[in-house]
């Protein structure tokens, strides 16, 4: 699961992943790069973590994604 990580940090990634609540499929853009950051925040993400900490680009806010919900995930080009 670290390569979505890497993936992440680098750049734009669409993840697909069915919510803990409603059990319905989420797909997202997601980053943790630093551009698509507000306020330069930083954080170290550790790949043994049970899920991932990602800044949801379009809706402007944070989302905790559990991995085991993740179906799939592509990295987007821009």
């Amino acid at each position: 699961m670290s390569e979505i990580i890497n993936s992440l940090k680098n750049g734009k990634v669409e993840i697909t992943f069915k919510s803990l609540k409603s059990g319905r499929q989420i797909k997202e853009i997601c980053s943790l790069h630093p551009s698509e950051i507000p306020n330069d925040f930083s954080f170290n993400q550790s790949n043994d973590s049970e899920s991932i900490l990602c800044y949801l680009v379009e809706k402007k806010r944070w989302e905790d994604i559990n991995k085991k919900t993740i179906v799939s995930y592509e990295e987007i080009d821009t």
